[in-house]
């Protein structure tokens, strides 16, 4: 049995949660959620738009968000700046302009880190990976890594 842990990471005003269960992170906000897995991450937050950037090396996946990711009234706050929720490294950090929350994944992962921001999701893989998508428009997606 896979141990469920939830933690509170600080987000403008407020907080994510974030609950780890062995090799997949959710990241849950007032508006939404994502959550990661080794071979897919699913966004449930509604969306404008998903694009690919590739170059020689990397490809990059954009998810913008429709509305801002807003925060949660939490409880408490554990994770401020940088620390470890379970086998994923998570970084917190606000310029006076937008917040980021960087994700780096363990190595058994297909991608290699994610950044979240008030508006939009950027998912890191190597180049070669292609990815498949299962939607409901603009309120639910699945972006599948092979």
């Amino acid at each position: 049995m896979t141990r469920r842990a939830s933690f509170y990471v600080r987000w403008l005003s407020g907080a994510l949660q974030l609950t780890v269960s062995g090799d997949v992170l959710e990241v849950r906000g007032a508006n939404g959620r994502i959550v990661f897995e080794p071979r897919s991450v699913t966004v449930e937050v509604k969306y404008v738009y998903k694009k690919e950037i590739e170059d020689r090396n990397r490809k990059n996946l954009y998810v913008g968000f429709q509305e801002p990711l807003q925060p949660l009234s939490p409880p408490r706050v554990d994770i401020v700046g940088r620390n470890y929720v379970g086998n994923f490294e998570v970084i917190y950090t606000n310029l006076d302009f937008e917040a980021y929350l960087t994700v780096i994944t363990p190595a058994s992962h297909l991608y290699d880190y994610a950044v979240i921001t008030t508006q939009e999701l950027m998912v890191q893989m190597p180049a070669k990976r292609k990815l498949y998508y299962e939607e409901e428009p603009y309120d639910r997606l699945v972006v599948y890594f092979v």
